[in-house]
């Protein structure tokens, strides 16, 4: 444990300067608000910047953990000697990009009810939905970004093993790797046995003062989703372990 505790602390510094440059834009971003508040007066314009900070985070971990492996990628021997297994050294670069991501969206939050509070007559009539879709859409941006930064981990490995032995046009392998997965999965989950394996668990998201409808979900579609992720995340620990030479 306290190995891994090492590990995840050297991720740490190598992305700190990504992280803490990620706190500056968010503080820009609030910045921002508070003056468009000023010049838009009383209306949701104003949170426009608050909004697409959330969204972009969606991309926070896959950023995290490319720059991670850009700066180690020069020391690929060591990592392909190290007595732990490549599960170990990439579950790190993930947790290392949960952790960022989850104070970088906890900071937005807090902000975020700073600066609603002093205008909460726009609110006042939804303002339970408002909240209560904020901390709906958080997990989900945090599991959407953690899934793009395991397929990035897959196609760093997967770069790292074909340009050994199929030299330049690695870069092929890894945009078919690019292509070809979401073109499968969009596939096979237009046929009935992906609506029969996935539609189970009905969750509703129902906020009557938004002029939406219902949103609904499964359970069926969570757990496939972290079943693809999981088999992807060990698939490329076993690239890293069996195929890739320095």
């Amino acid at each position: 444990m306290r190995a891994w505790a090492a590990l995840l602390k050297k991720d740490f510094k190598l992305t700190r300067t990504v992280f803490f440059v990620g706190l500056v834009i968010n503080l820009l971003m609030v910045m921002l608000t508070i003056y468009l508040g000023t010049i838009a007066g009383n209306t949701l314009l104003m949170f426009i910047p608050l909004v697409v900070a959330v969204v972009f985070h969606a991309l926070y971990v896959p950023i995290i953990v490319f720059i991670s492996l850009r700066i180690e990628v020069n020391q690929l021997h060591l990592w392909l000697h190290n007595p732990q297994p490549a599960s170990t050294l990439l579950i790190s670069k993930i947790v290392n990009g949960l952790i960022m991501i989850v104070i970088s969206l906890l900071m937005l939050y807090v902000m975020s009810g700073l600066l609603v509070i002093p205008k909460f007559n726009l609110f006042e009539a939804y303002w339970a939905d408002t909240w209560i879709s904020a901390l709906i859409i958080f997990p989900h941006i945090i599991m959407i970004s953690t899934a793009i930064g395991v397929w990035v981990l897959f196609l760093w490995a997967l770069f790292q093993f074909v340009k050994n032995t199929i030299g330049r046009w690695s870069w092929l392998v890894v945009i078919g790797a690019v292509i070809i997965p979401p073109w499968a999965s969009a596939l096979f989950e237009s046929t009935n046995l992906y609506r029969l394996v996935t539609r189970w668990g009905n969750i509703t998201y129902d906020f009557p003062t938004f002029s939406i409808d219902p949103l609904q979900t499964y359970a069926g579609e969570y757990l496939y989703n972290f079943i693809i992720i999981i088999g992807v995340f060990f698939l490329t620990a076993w690239i890293m372990d069996n195929k890739v030479e320095v």
